[in-house]
C-alpha cells in the first residue's frame, strides 16, 4: 500500500529480476536514470522523503553500508537475535545486549532512542524484572533511553541520558569490541542468562520487546497491618541509585554525593539520608546530599582488603525509609616499605649503609586474574647516579636477592627483596635517598604503577668511635 499527499499514485508491476543489478539497469532504461537505490530485508513501514538532494553523481552506483537516513526511514523486525540458555527455568536476572555498529558521521554527535517494553500475551506483565542493558556503539553516539523496567542497570558506551528521570548527559564506559567481550561484561556483573544479543548495522530508534508474565500466587487471608511503603517506590529509588551510583571509594574514605536533579521524578521525595550508622548524616547543600566517612567509621565493612560495603538509608517525606546497599572498590595503589629485619614487621624510613635492608612492594588491586610483575626498583641519592636494584623482575646486582613472600593477603599482591647499600671509598656524603619501584599489571588492559619512599641514610662514618 502506498500513501502520499497526491490523490493519484502510479503503480507499475515489476518483472522478475535475478539480482538488484538487473533491477537497477532496468530502471535506468525505463526512466532514464535512478536517484536512489536501497536494498532492505523484511521492512515494516517505510518512510521515503521525495525531493531530498541525495547526491551529485550522474550514475547510480550502489555502495555497501551507505547511509540513506537523510531521505529514507523504515521499521525493521530484527531476525538476527541470539540468546544463551540458562540451566535455571527462572534465572531471575537477565542481560540484553545491543551492538549498534553504524559508522561515524561528520554531522556531529548522533543520537539513538531506545525503549524496552515488558509485555504479556495472557495476564499481567512481570514488573520486577532484574535486567542489565549492555548498549555498545561508537563513543561519539548518545543513547536517549526512554521507557525501561524499574530494576534495570546500564552499561553504555559513549554518552546517555534517562528521559524518564530528566537526567542530563551521563558519561558511559568503554565496552569491548567483540561478542565474547560483551558477553563477558554481562557475566562479570552476575548476569549469566543472556536473554538477547543483537547486532544492528544502523538505527535511530530501537525498541526491545520482552515477553515476561507475572506469576499470581494463591491468595492467603492475612491480618491487616500498618501501612508500608509501596514496593514500586522502593524499586524506583533502588533503580535510580544503581544507575547514577553516587558513591565512590577514595584512598581511605568513602564519599556519597547524590545530586537532587535526579530526585525530581520521585513522588515521595527524599528529605534526609544517612549511612548504616544513623549518626553519619548527609549534609544537604541545596544541590546534593553529601556524606563522607573514613573506612573505620559508620559501620563500613571492608572485605578482601579492597571491597567496601555500606548502606544508604533515606527518609522520605512520608516518614518511610528506604535502604539501598552499595559497594565500591578502593582505588589501586602501589606502596613501598623498608624493613630492618627479615620478619617484615616494623617498617622504617632509615637505611643503614653496609647493612642488609628488606623491601616490600605491595599492589592493592581488585583484579585477581592478572599477573603482577615487579619491573624495576632503584635507589636515588643526592648528587649520585641512580643505583639499580631490580631490573625486569630480576636482581640487578650481586648485592640484591629476591625474597619469596609467604602469602598474598586478600586484595594485595606482594613482592619482596633484600639488598645491601655499600658506601663508596669508605664513607658516604649524602644524608638522604629515594627508593623508587615500578610494577606492571598484565591483563586485558596492561597498566603500570610507580611509588617511591623517602629514606634517611645512616652513615657509619658519622657515628662516634
Amino acid at each position: 500500500m502506498l500513501n502520499g499527499n497526491n490523490k493519484e499514485t502510479n503503480q507499475t508491476e515489476l518483472p522478475s529480476f535475478a539480482s538488484g543489478e538487473e533491477l537497477l539497469n532496468w530502471a535506468k532504461l525505463q526512466y532514464g536514470g535512478v536517484s536512489s537505490f536501497t536494498s532492505v530485508e523484511s521492512p515494516q513501514p517505510i518512510h521515503f522523503q521525495v525531493g531530498k538532494e541525495i547526491g551529485t553523481s550522474e550514475d547510480c552506483i550502489p555502495e555497501t553500508n551507505f547511509d540513506a537516513g537523510q531521505y529514507l526511514e523504515m521499521d525493521v523486525i530484527s531476525s538476527e537475535i541470539k540468546s544463551c540458555p540458562h540451566p535455571s527455568k527462572h534465572p531471575g536476572k537477565e542481560a540484553h545486549i545491543v551492538w549498534l555498529q553504524q559508522d561515524h558521521q561528520e554531522s556531529g554527535m548522533q543520537a539513538v532512542e531506545l525503549n524496552m517494553n515488558v509485555t504479556c500475551d495472557k495476564g499481567d506483565p512481570l514488573k520486577d524484572l532484574n535486567v542489565v542493558l549492555v548498549l555498545k556503539s561508537r563513543q561519539s553516539l548518545q543513547w536517549n533511553i526512554g521507557s525501561t523496567p524499574h530494576s534495570v542497570q546500564f552499561l553504555v558506551s559513549g554518552k546517555y541520558c534517562l528521559k524518564q528521570m530528566n537526567t542530563g548527559e551521563i558519561d558511559g564506559t568503554t565496552l569491548p569490541d567483540s561478542q565474547e567481550g560483551l558477553l563477558r561484561v554481562a557475566h562479570d556483573r552476575g548476569f549469566d542468562f543472556i536473554a538477547s544479543y543483537t547486532e544492528i548495522p544502523s538505527a535511530n530508534r530501537i525498541t526491545l520487546e520482552v515477553v515476561r508474565c507475572a506469576e499470581h500466587p494463591t491468595e492467603v487471608a492475612t491480618t491487616p497491618q500498618a501501612s508500608s511503603l509501596p514496593h514500586s517506590t522502593t524499586r524506583e529509588i533502588e533503580g535510580l541509585l544503581n544507575i547514577v551510583k553516587p558513591w565512590r571509594c577514595l584512598e581511605n574514605t568513602i564519599e556519597v554525593a547524590l545530586a537532587k536533579q535526579y530526585l525530581h521524578v520521585l513522588k515521595d521525595p527524599i528529605t534526609s539520608m544517612t549511612l548504616r550508622d544513623p549518626h553519619c548524616m548527609a549534609q544537604d547543600n541545596k544541590t546534593h546530599f553529601v556524606v563522607r566517612s573514613f573506612l573505620e567509621d559508620c559501620f563500613t565493612q571492608v572485605e578482601k582488603g579492597i571491597l567496601v560495603k555500606n548502606e544508604l538509608i533515606m527518609t522520605l517525606a512520608s516518614l518511610q525509609q528506604v535502604t539501598v546497599p552499595f559497594e565500591c572498590d578502593l582505588p589501586e595503589k602501589l606502596s613501598v616499605q623498608l624493613y630492618p629485619t627479615p620478619e617484615f614487621e616494623l617498617p622504617s624510613t632509615t637505611l643503614e649503609v653496609n647493612k642488609v635492608a628488606y623491601v616490600q612492594v605491595s599492589l592493592r588491586t581488585a583484579d585477581e586474574e592478572s599477573s603482577v610483575q615487579l619491573q624495576e626498583c632503584s635507589l636515588k641519592t643526592t648528587g649520585k647516579t641512580s643505583l639499580p636494584l631490580i631490573r625486569n623482575g630480576a636482581s640487578a646486582s650481586s648485592s640484591v636477592e629476591i625474597v619469596v613472600a609467604p602469602y598474598n593477603p586478600p586484595g594485595t599482591r606482594i613482592h619482596r627483596f633484600r639488598f645491601v647499600y655499600e658506601a663508596e671509598d669508605g664513607g658516604w656524603s649524602s644524608s638522604s635517598a629515594t627508593l623508587v619501584c615500578q610494577v606492571s599489571l598484565n591483563h586485558h588492559d596492561p597498566s603500570s604503577f610507580e611509588s617511591c619512599l623517602e629514606l634517611k641514610l645512616k652513615n657509619p662514618n658519622s657515628l662516634p668511635h
